[in-house]
Order: structure tokens, then sequence, then C-alpha cells
């Protein structure tokens, strides 16, 4: 009795999943790149080439 209250419960979640309740805030769709200088890219702390003699 207590694998089929399983079965049950895990088809109702299913079901609710499916319905589109499980989302928890709405996207717009939209890929937003927006660039952040930091430490990890700044031009003025890479490294240089070695000078020519």
């Amino acid at each position: 009795m207590k694998q089929d209250k399983e079965v049950f419960a895990a088809i109702s979640l299913a079901l609710h999943e499916f319905m589109g309740n499980n989302v928890h805030d709405q996207e717009s769709g939209k890929i937003t790149i927006i660039e952040h200088f930091t430490e990890w890219n700044g031009h003025a702390l890479t490294m240089t080439g070695q000078p020519k003699p």
C-alpha cells in the first residue's frame, strides 16, 4: 500500500509541474550581456611582450 501512495504522489507532482506550476519567475527570453571590467579582464594589467633588444 505504501508503494501505491508513492506512485500517486509522483504522478500528482509530475502533473503539477507539467501544468506550469513549477515556474519561480517569468523570464523574457532575452539574453543581455553587459561587460564588467575587473582585474581579470583589465587591459592595463595584462602581460606585455618581452622588449626587443
